[in-house]
């Protein structure tokens, strides 16, 4: 049901979503079409128009138009910053005129402070345009437990930064790959490491996610096993880079700051991976890492050239930062 009359009165003639985060931008938006138009609604009382196709003067039509069964119409702009010059005039000289009950809601990927349009956006009151960044690790990690609890599972934090440093911080593809492991486990009511593993294709407890500690303990076999087990499980490459880089700038991070909640503020990483990274950061010499680092970007150059074997690549990039590491620690 939509919100109450209290809610109604609260809500702005027009409002601006903009940023790089697609999810938090689609979730604002069907949270405000689920406070004003009831299930079913829809169909009389909300209209989508896209940027780079929008005939504006069908937009405004759309907009002066009385709802039919909700208390306020809902018009959908999407891409606005993809609205030619034109249209933006139009539309910008139109938003002191969006009547009582009418929400015009606009989404745009970037806000082009060049454009009348978007500097008389932003220059209004902060409850009307909103800027939405990607999520960091410590955030998509919390996505991970929501989700998670919406199969009615458990998943603690901990396995939730793993997955998130397995597969990014894409909510979709977090969303995703939740949803098969909820199913993977079955009646089981949380969701555990061993499950994170075994999923993915692995006979043992570790998990792609285990790839920096086995690499700088010296454990080398086993590093490069794991590697060759989760190539072949379908972990991607990048997917694989990105768990070593990501590391490895946690490292950087938490050589310029002796307080851990600086490190987990600046690394975006909630406490328990702050406290791992700052008591190895204290074996292993910062030169070894920004070397590390370096051979990091260069392994990703090699693949997206497809100059070598993917396989070769990884397996390569794992020796030698094993023997950089080894070679470089403090104790």
């Amino acid at each position: 049901m939509p919100g109450g009359k209290d809610i109604i009165e609260k809500i702005k003639r027009f409002y601006l979503f903009y940023g790089t985060n697609d999810y938090k931008l689609d979730e604002r938006v069907s949270s405000l079409v689920k406070a004003v138009i009831p299930e079913g609604g829809e169909v009389f009382d909300l209209d989508r128009f896209e940027g780079r196709r929008c005939d504006v003067p069908a937009l405004i039509n759309s907009v002066s138009t009385p709802p039919v069964m909700s208390p306020l119409r809902i018009v959908l702009l999407s891409d606005t910053e993809k609205l030619p010059a034109g249209g933006q005039k139009m539309l910008g000289e139109f938003l002191d005129k969006i009547p009582e009950y009418s929400v015009l809601t606009m989404t745009a990927a970037r806000a082009d402070r060049r454009s009348a349009l978007f500097k008389k956006l932003l220059a209004l009151d902060k409850k009307q345009s909103f800027n939405y960044v990607d999520f960091t690790s410590s955030e998509a990690a919390k996505l991970v437990i929501d989700f998670a609890a919406k199969h009615g599972k458990k998943i603690n934090l901990r396995v939730a930064d793993m997955l998130v440093s397995i597969f990014g911080i894409d909510p979709y593809r977090l969303e995703n790959e939740v949803e098969k492991l909820a199913l993977y486990t079955g009646e089981g009511s949380e969701i555990e490491k061993k499950d994170l593993a075994f999923s993915a294709g692995f006979t043992k407890i570790e998990t792609p996610y285990d790839l920096p500690d086995l690499i700088f303990s010296g454990q080398l076999p086993a590093a490069l096993e794991l590697t060759s087990r989760a190539l072949m499980s379908g972990i991607s490459e990048m997917q694989l880079l990105y768990i070593l880089k990501n590391h490895l700038s946690r490292l950087c991070i938490s050589y310029n700051s002796h307080d851990i909640k600086a490190v987990m503020r600046e690394g975006r990483m909630p406490f328990y991976a702050a406290k791992l990274v700052m008591a190895q950061s204290k074996k292993i010499k910062p030169e070894a890492v920004f070397r590390g680092l370096s051979d990091i970007f260069r392994a990703e150059y090699s693949l997206k050239s497809a100059r070598f074997k993917p396989d070769i690549v990884i397996e390569s990039l794992v020796t030698k930062l094993f023997f950089e590491i080894a070679g470089n620690n403090n104790v």
